[in-house]
């Protein structure tokens, strides 16, 4: 009985040990100007080593190269397909690549524009790769945005990681990216980041965001358009609005939003369908550069309705740029289907023409809960 229960007692066969791994934390994907692509991995240094922590080498008569970056190093390699190049670089490591712990995906803008659904077809078959990995898409090239140093954070997946929390109250995955490009309107959106020099220094940050039509990056959305878009797809978080008011002299006043909600309702009084986008905020009062206080009704409500009329501009301009780009990131499609199954099952197959004459009716509705400690402004007795 002995030697027989021993024969099932196999012990762990296929275990794998830490030291035998390369753990990636961050993996880069870019399409190179001879049609090939080139993948780019963070992955966790094995050991501390001392001396300069920006030293790098590469092979001129191999398609990989390295860079060692502190607490991570820096691997890139190419190939005619995602895992074509992960092959290349697994036979240059002297560890296996371990998929388990990769946290953050960027993506070249090159690629974005062409194979990107291809490509993510290697990382999502993957079963080690979790499906909550947060994707970006990046200025230039993954590769070039993952060998600069990230400032505070010691690796690109601690920093980016930390800017998908803090910019956005629900996190866009890889997961909702495969959901999104593979709905009926196959559209959807991812942040986009760029670098800008700060002391001599590359420093990265969320830019805006990148709109994506039937799996292909249609455009960005940036500036005062990210504003609006953050608006209606619900991604305001920590915000501040700073709004004009028409007396006296055009004084200024900063509101931090606390909440947000936004919802849009199709209408089918024609053939092209209208959509009716309600948003809703509540909001404080952070910065008063008037002499008004804060007690004062009649100013209060002039400030909602300043922060009313700038919340429905900004969104008024999103929706008609993304109309231009014919990327439906707002779902529009999507929501006449949920409300109206047959009359979406007409008009599916014109949907493409349809949606850049979609007409948007955005109301915006405000309320200040919250004006600090001081009902008197600075300065005025």
């Amino acid at each position: 009985m002995a030697a027989t229960v021993l024969l099932f007692s196999t012990g762990c066969w296929d275990r794998k040990e830490v030291n035998d791994l390369a753990i990636v934390t961050t993996a880069g994907l870019d399409l190179k100007n001879n049609g090939e692509i080139e993948l780019t991995l963070e992955i966790v240094h094995p050991k501390e080593v001392g001396g300069d922590t920006q030293q790098s080498k590469s092979k001129s008569k191999s398609k990989s190269s390295s860079k060692s970056s502190g607490s991570t190093l820096i691997w890139s390699a190419s190939g005619a397909t995602a895992a074509d190049a992960a092959s290349e670089l697994q036979v240059k490591l002297s560890r296996t690549v371990y998929w388990g712990q990769l946290e953050i995906l960027v993506i070249g803008e090159a690629l974005s524009r062409s194979q990107l659904r291809e490509q993510l077809d290697y990382l999502v078959r993957d079963s080690n790769v979790r499906l909550r990995v947060r994707p970006f898409v990046c200025k230039g090239t993954a590769r070039d945005f993952l060998a600069s140093d990230p400032p505070l954070e010691k690796t690109k997946a601690d920093f980016l990681g930390g800017e998908s929390k803090r910019l956005f109250r629900r996190a866009i995955t890889l997961n909702s990216l495969v959901q999104d490009l593979g709905n009926i309107s196959k559209e959807a959106f991812l942040p986009y980041v760029d670098t800008t020099q700060d002391g001599g220094e590359s420093v990265p940050y969320v830019k805006g965001y990148a709109a994506f039509s039937s799996y292909r990056m249609a455009g960005l959305i940036q500036g005062e358009s990210y504003s609006g878009a953050k608006w209606i797809l619900k991604q305001v978080k920590g915000d501040v609005e700073t709004v004009k008011l028409e007396r006296p002299s055009s004084p200024l006043i900063s509101l931090g939003v606390l909440s947000s909600s936004t919802r849009i309702d199709p209408k089918f009084a024609g053939e092209i369908p209208r959509m009716d986008i309600v948003i809703e905020a509540e909001m404080s009062l952070v910065q008063n550069t008037t002499r008004f206080k804060t007690t004062d009704s009649k100013f209060i409500r002039n400030v909602e309705e300043a922060a009313v009329d700038k919340i429905r501009k900004k969104a008024e301009i999103t929706i008609k740029q993304a109309q231009r780009m014919k990327a439906d990131i707002f779902g529009f499609g999507e929501e006449i289907e949920r409300h109206n199954p047959r009359k979406w099952k007409h008009i599916h197959d014109q949907w493409e023409r349809m949606y850049p004459l979609v007409q948007a009716n955005v109301q915006v509705k405000v309320r200040i809960r919250q004006t600090g400690m001081n009902s008197v402004p600075v300065g005025k007795s």
